[in-house]
């Protein structure tokens, strides 16, 4: 094409030798040739520093570099400090892409648009197929669009099925949070409201492999690293203040802050439950966002219906709800009127 923006594919890798010659080949083999391709090998153990070598010797393209292990984010981060592109995409090393990926992706390309994003296919190795999965990475529309809230939340938030503007990392000053998980939620909602534009093409051109070895089928395990999500709203709650969101999306504050906690409560072991309230409080109390969150707080509302099974009855005109040894919900009866406090913040009061 006569405009041939250079794409910086960051391919982080540890102990995958696997599929790690799949995934290169992909890479190398694309039809959209102006590449640079950053291998971050992160401390590897297996046979996996040997490939990356003999791929960088006969593909100029491709460049290595080695780190101590420091996990998924610490090795993005290397490949973002070395990107030079116009755009910069990423290839998780157990997945791999179809031969055009790139010329379809920028066949998106405007001017003012910020991040492309293309189809993705789910494909299951040593696993049952989860029907949900295949309906998270389905795009809510087609086309070029502004960022808008139901847009934003409704996005996958993968940081593979996509080529991000380098400018608008360099403006955001995006990184990834080393030793955490759901890097991706943090990147994508950090990044995604400061998008001029998003474009979003329906083509699956993105290869992703679910098998036992990966995070998120560890996720779906109720692994206790899970409750890294209570730090990530705490990081996108830190990003939010730093870097005001324009007008027309100050509510994303509030939809990243309950969707982080809506899949804490999900995602998170259930004797794990009263520290993702106890965190999600203290992060809603440092950024005030009882203040001015009132009307959305209705969502709660339905919550003594839900614990109801837990009531314990504390004395006359008093009952609290929840788990033994914390209860997050308490009513109070007390002069003819009921006063319902949640977290200890009181919800509403009104005449019993």
């Amino acid at each position: 094409m006569p405009d041939s923006p250079l794409i910086s594919v960051i391919v982080p890798v540890y102990n995958v030798e696997k599929y790690l010659r799949k995934c290169l080949d992909s890479i190398c083999g694309q039809t959209y040739r102006n590449l640079e391709i950053l291998c971050v090998n992160d401390g590897s153990t297996d046979g996996s520093a040997a490939i990356l070598e003999e791929y960088a010797a006969r593909d100029a393209r491709i460049k290595v570099f080695t780190q101590p292990n420091g996990g998924l984010s610490a090795a993005r981060n290397t490949g973002l400090e070395h990107a030079t592109g116009e755009w910069v995409t990423g290839v998780d090393s157990d997945d791999y892409l179809e031969p055009d990926a790139y010329e379809y992706a920028l066949s998106a390309v405007a001017d003012d648009v910020d991040i492309i994003c293309f189809g993705t296919k789910v494909i299951w190795l040593d696993q049952p197929q989860e029907t949900h999965l295949i309906d998270f990475y389905k795009h809510p529309l087609e086309g070029k669009h502004k960022p808008t809230l139901s847009l934003i939340s409704g996005t996958d938030d993968s940081f593979w099925n996509k080529l991000w503007r380098k400018n608008l990392i360099e403006q955001q000053a995006l990184r990834f949070p080393v030793g955490l998980w759901f890097e991706d939620s943090l990147f994508w909602h950090t990044a995604a409201p400061f998008a001029r534009s998003i474009a979003y093409l329906p083509g699956q051109k993105y290869n992703y492999i679910r098998h036992a070895g990966t995070i998120m089928s560890q996720v779906f395990g109720k692994n206790p690293k899970t409750l890294d999500r209570v730090r990530i709203a705490e990081l996108l709650m830190n990003a939010y203040a730093a870097r005001p969101l324009p007008g027309h999306l100050q509510r994303v504050q509030l939809d990243s802050f309950l969707f982080c906690f809506t899949c804490a409560l999900s995602d998170v072991p259930h004797e794990l439950h009263p520290q993702v309230w106890e965190g999600m409080r203290r992060i809603a109390f440092e950024h005030c966002m009882f203040d001015t969150w009132p009307e959305q707080l209705r969502f709660l509302r339905p919550v003594p219906l839900l614990l109801r099974p837990f009531v314990r009855h504390q004395g006359p005109g008093k009952s609290s709800y929840g788990l033994p040894g914390f209860r997050p919900l308490v009513i109070q009866r007390k002069n003819g009127m009921k006063i319902t406090r949640f977290l200890g913040i009181k919800l509403h009061r009104k005449p019993c």
